[in-house]
C-alpha cells in the first residue's frame, strides 16, 4: 500500500524532475555559475523532499499509539482487514445493489470531515483502507451518564426508548479537541450528551414492494443504547475508514453519540448453531444480527442480498453486520418508520444531516409537511412529488404513475405521516 509518505516523496520527486528539465532548456549550461546554482537547487529539493517524507512517517508513526486490535481481523476469514474496500465510489442515489448504500440524498461535499491529505492508512490509488492502522480515540477521563435501552411489546408494536448512550458504559475519552495528533485529521469538536429517543416498531415487519433507500441520520437503534448511522459521512464518503471513532466504535454528532458500524464486542453472545445474537433493530422493524451466519461464518457483501440481510432457518428476514462498506445496511427490505427525538429539534449535525421526524399516530411531537416527510422515506424529490399529488387530499395514484412509484408503498408511506 502506498502511504502518505511514499505519495509526499514520489510527488516532490516528480516535481524536481520536472524543474530540472525546465532549468536544463533556459538556462546554458556551459555557464559555471548557473550549473552551482541548479546543484543547489536539486539539492534543496532532495532535502525537502526527504523532510516531507520523513514528516509524513513520523506522523504515521506517531498514529499507532491510537491503533487497536480487532478478533475478526486475527483470522483469514472473511474480509482482508488491511485491505478494506473503500466505499466512497458505492454511495447512490439512483439504485440499489449488493454492496452499495441506496442513499436517500445527495451527497454534499462542503459537509464536515476528515482532512485527506492527512489520512495515512487509506490508499486512495487503490481504494482500499488498512483497519488496523487507522487511529481511534482512545478511552480516558470522560464519563456519560448511564445508558438506558428498554424494549416492551404492546398491541403488536415494539416500542424502545434510549438515551443514546452506551449501556456498556464504554466511551471514549471526548472531546477529541484533547488530542492535537488526531484533530489534526478530524476536527470533530461534539460531546456526547443523552437524550430521550422513542421508537415505534411492528413486532411482524413486513417485506416492502421493493427496497427503498437510506436516510442520512438514525437508522436503527442497538441494545447497547446507542443509535446507529448508515455507513456514509456527510459528504457521502465511507465514515467508517474517514472518520475518527473511539476504541469503542462510536463518536458524536454535536452531541449525538453513534455507530456507523457494529463494535465487535456488542456480538459476544452467538445463538446455540454459531449464528451471531441480536444487536438491535432497523428502522424498518427486521432485526441486526452481527458478524456471523450459520456455524459461525463471518458474513461478507457476497453472502447478503442488496439491502445486506438474508432470510433462513426460521430467524425470517434480517440484516448482518459485516466489516466491509456498507457495514450494516444498504437499503430497507421493509418500510422505514420514524424517531422521536424528546430532546433535539436541529436538523443538521456536524459532518451529518439529523433524521428526527414524526412520531407515531398518538405520541408527541411537533408536526411537519406530510408530502416532505413521505419525500425523504421514499428518496423522492420533493417538489416533484408535491406537483404529484396535487392538492389535498393527495392523489396517490397518478402520483406513482408519474413517478414511477408503486402505488401501495405510496398510500402506506402518506397513511403514516397523516397529520
Amino acid at each position: 500500500m502506498e502511504t502518505g509518505s511514499a505519495r509526499a516523496g514520489r510527488l516532490i520527486f516528480k516535481s524536481r524532475a520536472h524543474f530540472q528539465q525546465y532549468a536544463a532548456k533556459v538556462v546554458p549550461t556551459t555557464n559555471a555559475l548557473t550549473l552551482v546554482r541548479r546543484a543547489c537547487v536539486s539539492v534543496t529539493l532532495v532535502v525537502l523532499s526527504f523532510a516531507l517524507g520523513l514528516s509524513s512517517s513520523l506522523a504515521g508513526e506517531g498514529l499507532k499509539k491510537y491503533s487497536i486490535g480487532y478478533r475478526l481481523c486475527a483470522d483469514t476469514e472473511g474480509p482482508n482487514c488491511q485491505k478494506l474496500r473503500l466505499g466512497d465510489r458505492y454511495y447512490s442515489t439512483q439504485h440499489y445493489a449488493k454492496g452499495y448504500l441506496y442513499a436517500c440524498r445527495p451527497a454534499n461535499p462542503n459537509a464536515p470531515g476528515s482532512t485527506e491529505s492527512r489520512i495515512t492508512w487509506i490508499d486512495f490509488d487503490q481504494q482500499h483502507w488498512n483497519f488496523l492502522e487507522k487511529p481511534w480515540l482512545p478511552s480516558g477521563t470522560f464519563k456519560s451518564e448511564a445508558g438506558i435501552y428498554r424494549e416492551v411489546l404492546s398491541q403488536g408494536r415494539r416500542q424502545i426508548q434510549v438515551n443514546n448512550l452506551p449501556v456498556d458504559r464504554k466511551i471514549g475519552d471526548w472531546p477529541m479537541t484533547q488530542y492535537a495528533e488526531l484533530t489534526r485529521i478530524d476536527r470533530n469538536p461534539g460531546v456526547p450528551m443523552g437524550g430521550r429517543l422513542k421508537i415505534s416498531l411492528p413486532i411482524k415487519p413486513a417485506i416492502g414492494a421493493k427496497p427503498t433507500c437510506v436516510p442520512m441520520g438514525a437508522i436503527g437503534v442497538t441494545r447497547n443504547g446507542v443509535v446507529l448511522y448508515n455507513a456514509s459521512d456527510g459528504r457521502g464518503e465511507d465514515a467508517v475508514a474517514r472518520e475518527i471513532t473511539d476504541r469503542f466504535g462510536g463518536h458524536p454528532a454535536r452531541d449525538v453519540y453513534h455507530y456507523h458500524f457494529v463494535p465487535e464486542r456488542l456480538d459476544a453472545k452467538p445463538l446455540a448453531n454459531g449464528h451471531s445474537g441480536l444487536i438491535g433493530w432497523i428502522i424498518d422493524g427486521f432485526p441486526l444480527y452481527g458478524y456471523r451466519g450459520m456455524g459461525g461464518v463471518e458474513m461478507t457483501n457476497a453472502a447478503l442480498d442488496q439491502c445486506h440481510g438474508h432470510e433462513h432457518d426460521g430467524l425470517g428476514y434480517h440484516y448482518h453486520a459485516t466489516i466491509e462498506y456498507p457495514y450494516t445496511v444498504g437499503c430497507f427490505r421493509g418500510v422505514p418508520l420514524r424517531l422521536v427525538d424528546q430532546n433535539r429539534s436541529s436538523d443538521v449535525m456536524s459532518g451529518h444531516q439529523k433524521y428526527s421526524d414524526l412520531p407515531q399516530p398518538g405520541g408527541s411531537g411537533s408536526r411537519i409537511d406530510p408530502v416532505r416527510a413521505v419525500a425523504d422515506e421514499l428518496g423522492l424529490s420533493y417538489a416533484a412529488l408535491r406537483r404529484a399529488v396535487g392538492p389535498s387530499p393527495p392523489n396517490i395514484q397518478r402520483a406513482a404513475r408519474r413517478l414511477g412509484v408503486d402505488a401501495s408503498v405510496l398510500k402506506q408511506s402518506f397513511e403514516r405521516h397523516r397529520p
